[in-house]
């Protein structure tokens, strides 16, 4: 019987992703765990992974479009149901028939790449893949797209001056009566993206006239309004997709939770000197502060909670979400179950982690049911200590500062110990002060017995 793969749930309200490029096509042998699809949510680009072992049967949906979460997007067998399967298949129209002489040469393209180069008359056999097994990739033919001086423009033979762009997006400028050399190009390798032409044309927008049938007040003689104008030496920077994502969720975050906060300093002087103990590889105070915070929350459960439709869910694991720093965006890729692991092994687990974030390689459970998140500017030595937006559905969010020597008190007398400033932000619907107040005692207490 044929499984059915669907569109999963990448994070919360997310309701729909785009399937960026199919890694196995309709015939492949495929093995549970395997990566099946790339899909692009609202924050990242995830692989997705085979929940079942056997024969692709059909692909319900074509790269570079949008699938709501939950819709069916391929099916896996057995051989033996390939042939009632394959006749549904409907091939994607962008997709050339590969020539005999060239069908060795292309025949592992990515339905993207294959769509990008037939756009813009690229030669998929001049190309070497990068992808697994040689496969040519859409960063390939982007590659090769940037490298001629001149491209060609269907109908109109070469276009000077280095402008590169799809034949949609030049189709919408000759439309509009817009010389693409004045667009600022965003795109990878300086191509013109559509919505850098939305852009221009938004800037260029002239502001309509008051309609002279309401000519009743007469204004003072000033300036016509006009759009910002582009100043000497700026750049228009359109916002990613992920960026603006980013900026709705915070700025609901914001507008629907009353955030209040409270701010701490830690001795850390005694634990560092304890971290220097333990075996190589040695955990990084990083770590230890994460390893610090999983511990208080246990104590002071009401913290380690989600506030989703008027309910509120305490959660006996601690779904770790850790801020991670992208060149246009953060991501908080989550470490289920944090509470397992000792210091030793959460060091292990949050390097991964990271390194996946980093390289792109995410999968969909590592966006999901995060319960608290750390957010860390302490790699920036001018950081003393921020407050950070909540990560809505959590109910909370650590803000960690640079640790640093500073002077410190002890027993009456001036002493000078690496310190950290640690602010807690709260959602004042369902956790009050004294939550927060417990939950910096709690780390104290642990910081405390870590140091022994």
């Amino acid at each position: 019987m044929a499984t059915d793969i669907i569109m999963p749930n990448l994070g919360f309200d997310v309701q729909q992703a785009r399937l960026i490029e199919w890694v196995k096509k309709p015939g492949d042998t495929i093995k549970q765990g395997e990566i099946l699809a790339v899909v692009e949510s609202d924050k990242a680009n995830v692989e997705l992974e085979s929940i079942a072992s056997g024969v692709i049967l059909e692909q319900l949906a074509e790269a570079g479009v949008e699938v709501p979460v939950g819709s069916v997007i391929a099916r896996i067998g057995q051989a033996t149901e390939m042939k009632t399967a394959a006749p549904t298949v409907q091939p994607a129209p962008s997709t050339p028939a590969a020539r005999p002489e060239e069908t060795s040469k292309t025949a592992d393209v990515s339905p993207i790449a294959r769509r990008l180069a037939e756009d813009n008359k690229v030669d998929l056999t001049t190309l070497t893949g990068s992808g697994p097994r040689g496969r040519i990739t859409k960063e390939d033919v982007e590659a090769a797209i940037a490298k001629p001086a001149t491209l060609a423009i269907p109908g109109q033979g070469a276009e000077t001056g280095g402008v590169r762009a799809l034949p949609k997006v030049r189709k919408a400028a000759r439309e509009a009566g817009i010389d693409l050399a004045t667009v600022l190009a965003s795109g990878a390798h300086g191509v013109t993206t559509m919505a850098d032409l939305e852009t221009h044309q938004q800037l260029a927008k002239p502001v309509q006239p008051t309609p002279a049938a309401q000519p009743v007040i007469q204004a003072a003689p000033v300036a016509p309004a006009t759009p910002s104008p582009m100043r000497e030496g700026a750049q228009v920077i359109p916002l990613s997709r992920m960026r603006q994502i980013i900026g709705k969720r915070l700025s609901d975050s914001m507008r629907e939770a009353p955030h209040f906060y409270v701010t701490g300093e830690f001795d850390l002087d005694s634990a560092l000197k304890r971290l220097n103990t333990l075996p190589e590889p040695r955990p990084g105070v990083n770590v230890l502060i994460q390893y610090l915070a999983i511990q208080a929350l246990r104590r002071v459960p009401a913290l380690n909670a989600t506030y989703e439709n008027e309910t509120l869910y305490r959660h006996d694991s601690v779904n770790l979400a850790v801020a991670v720093a992208l060149e246009d965006g953060l991501l908080t890729p989550v470490l289920a179950g944090a509470e397992r692991f000792s210091l030793e092994g959460l060091a292990q687990e949050t390097r991964g982690l990271i390194q996946r974030t980093r390289a792109n390689k995410l999968q969909p459970n590592d966006l999901q049911g995060g319960t608290f998140t750390i957010s860390n500017l302490g790699v920036i030595r001018q950081v003393d200590q921020f407050t950070a937006v909540i990560n809505p559905p959590q109910v909370a969010i650590l803000a960690v500062g640079t640790v640093k020597q500073r002077p410190v008190v002890i027993d009456g007398g001036l002493h000078i110990h690496q310190t950290v400033h640690l602010t807690l932000s709260g959602d004042h619907r369902v956790v009050d002060g004294m939550h927060l107040g417990q939950f910096m005692a709690a780390f104290q207490a642990e910081l405390d017995y870590f140091s022994k």
